[in-house]
């Protein structure tokens, strides 16, 4: 009985584990931005969802907040500010922690050193990236008419330049006779097969030289600890 049921329990959970890895091979990661901003108030809205899993951020002019939604629906919200304050005995303790600044240098080092992971990691995530809509509106009037007419020309040069590229849409109204900066700016792009790119994660990390690597431009270890 004992062996039936724990033969149950691992089939189950092998069952899940099957399914949850199909599901991150198949369900693509939605990632959208909304953005606009006006003479009277300035908000951006992010979202990232998986499935019917996502996580919105919303920052205004009086709001910052992130909500966890589920099919869609908020069912929690935290506020930003509450969330990156510290508090007092927090503070007191990271400044008895705080260890001298590495320098740039040493930082460079460890990007060189783990360039080859980071490339195929950057590989497979553009491969995986697919841009469904990029729309960018703007007003734009600067304090020299002459300026405005530059960018003006420059950005319509781009625009053609990207006609080809039918997900990616960009309008300038030139404004010459008051200054002026007002527009929207719409993302919406998917990461298909995430699975691979965690693959790709952990394929890096399991290799011992580039763990230490990490650890020792982290501060938390050297090399052949």
């Amino acid at each position: 009985m004992a062996a039936t049921l724990l033969f149950f329990i691992l089939l189950v959970a092998a069952v899940l584990i099957l399914a949850l890895l199909l599901a991150l091979y198949l369900v693509p990661v939605t990632v959208s931005m909304v953005a606009d901003c006006s003479r009277e108030r300035a908000r951006a809205t992010a979202t990232v969802a998986w499935g019917i899993v996502g996580a919105r951020v919303l920052v205004a002019d009086e709001t910052q907040a992130i909500e966890i939604l589920l099919a869609e629906r908020r069912i929690v919200t935290r506020d930003l500010g509450e969330m990156l304050a510290e508090k007092p005995e927090e503070k007191e303790k990271k400044a008895e922690e705080r260890r001298p600044a590495r320098p740039v240098r040493e930082y460079l080092d460890a990007a060189g050193d783990l360039w080859p992971h980071i490339r195929k990691i950057l590989e497979t995530i553009c491969r995986s990236l697919r841009l469904e809509t990029l729309r960018v509106d703007i007003t734009l009037g600067l304090e020299s008419p002459a300026d405005t007419g530059v960018v003006y020309g420059y950005c319509t040069a781009a625009r053609y330049a990207l006609w080809p590229a039918e997900a990616i849409e960009f309008a300038l109204i030139p404004v010459f006779d008051r200054e002026v900066f007002e527009g929207t700016f719409i993302l919406r792009m998917q990461v298909r097969r995430p699975l691979l790119i965690l693959i790709a994660v952990a394929k890096a990390l399991l290799k011992r030289p580039v763990r230490e690597r990490l650890r020792q431009v982290s501060g938390r270890g050297v090399p052949g600890a």
